[in-house]
């Protein structure tokens, strides 16, 4: 069996993802595994008949801002778990970012939230969790939040 000593989750800041990070610190906690936390967010692109239109660089700097914000304080509400928690701000399609982590940490398991998406909304919306199935080199956990049922 594998050692599993880098645990990557990607996380949205949805009750979803906030449930997944439980479950990985948990997992960390007996494993003796230290935690990095990631949030990949996509700059928006609007297109027109003429042209498509990218946002500002007030914008962009306000977003990463956020981001990093969030994610320093979900970082921070678990720091008192005795747990080497790491954190990844990246820019890009989360599926193919979190690929990306998963190589550079390297990375040992991806544990990551579902939001139990059915049907037209599925279907519409795709799921980030189901492409970095696909696509990561190393085990993924997907855990549905409570919430979803």
């Amino acid at each position: 069996m594998p050692e599993f000593k880098r645990i990557l989750v990607p996380v949205d800041f949805s009750p979803a993802s906030d449930h997944a990070l439980e479950y990985a610190l948990d997992l960390a906690e007996r494993l003796g595994a230290e935690v990095h936390i990631a949030h990949a967010y996509q700059l928006p692109v609007y297109a027109l008949p003429d042209g498509g239109v990218m946002v500002g660089p007030e914008f962009v700097a306000r977003l990463s801002e956020a981001s990093q914000s969030s994610l320093n304080e979900m970082a921070a509400r678990h720091s008192d778990r005795g747990l080497t928690l790491h954190k990844h701000l990246v820019d890009g399609p989360a599926h193919l970012e979190i690929e990306r982590l998963a190589t550079d940490i390297p990375a040992d398991l991806v544990v990551m939230g579902t939001h139990g998406r059915t049907g037209v909304k599925h279907f519409l919306l795709g799921s980030v969790a189901e492409r970095v199935v696909r696509i990561c080199p190393v085990p993924v956990i997907t855990v549905r939040s409570p919430e979803s049922d």
